[in-house]
């Protein structure tokens, strides 16, 4: 089985890569055959055999993160060669040993991590609408009857090839129609994603929130960590 493992990381955010490159290396699918798509500014010299590196500028927030998936479009050739795509954050640390069968569901075509925030009831999922997105016109906007039992993190997500890449070219179309219309997702990605796994959550496997664990709320946690998301400033991991 092939994967292709998408970091992007611009700006500061490229330091993350060596630490995220040996671990998911370490623990993550020892028995699967893995590409790293490398989306950056910076420089990067004697790269492993298994990555491959895209230039992409740093843009202004909320963009970087919002045009996710345009930027992701560029490695669609390179996608195409693989049985899955995984998405995981620059500053999302694989911590424990991940393997196949508990990470994919070979029934379903899309995959995607339930946040720990909703998972533990913390604010502002507690109480509606959440972090959901409900302007209505925008196209990432839940409307009366959706299923917000889930709410996705964006730092974890991926799926099955070729339907991943039809669900990150129709999203990046919704971003677009967005943008013309300046409108911006309240959680940008995060919120478009959310709105396709609700309208197709019979083909979205959903890993738990110890796949996303937050350090900044380690105290909150009653689970282990898989992959941790990093604090910003002055992770013991990153040490």
């Amino acid at each position: 089985m092939k994967v292709a493992i998408c970091f992007i990381g611009t700006g500061g955010y490229l330091n993350f890569l060596p630490k995220y490159y040996e671990n998911v290396e370490k623990y993550f699918l020892p028995n699967t055959e893995k590409t790293f798509l490398v989306f950056t500014d910076g420089e990067l010299n004697n790269l492993p055999e298994n990555m491959i590196t895209y230039h992409q500028e740093h843009l202004e927030w909320p963009y970087i993160t919002l045009t996710r998936f345009s930027i992701i479009n560029k490695a669609k050739e390179e996608i195409q060669k693989n049985d899955w795509f995984i998405f995981i954050d620059a500053d999302a640390l694989v911590v424990d040993e991940i393997k196949e069968e508990e990470f994919f569901d070979n029934t379903k075509s899309f995959f995607g991590v339930h946040h720990p925030c909703h998972y533990l009831g913390m604010s502002p999922h507690n109480k509606f609408p959440g972090a959901f997105e409900i302007n209505p016109l925008s196209n990432s906007s839940i409307v009366e009857g959706d299923d917000l039992s889930v709410y996705y993190q964006g730092c974890l997500w991926g799926g099955r090839v070729p339907e991943v890449l039809e669900m990150i070219n129709e999203l990046n179309l919704r971003v677009n129609e967005d943008v013309k219309n300046n409108i911006v997702a309240v959680w940008h990605d995060e919120s478009h994603l959310n709105k396709f796994f609700i309208g197709n959550k019979n083909m979205v496997h959903t890993l738990g929130p110890e796949f996303a664990y937050p350090e900044v709320f380690a105290d909150h946690c009653t689970f282990e960590p898989k992959i941790i998301h990093l604090k910003k400033d002055n992770s013991k991991y990153q040490q």
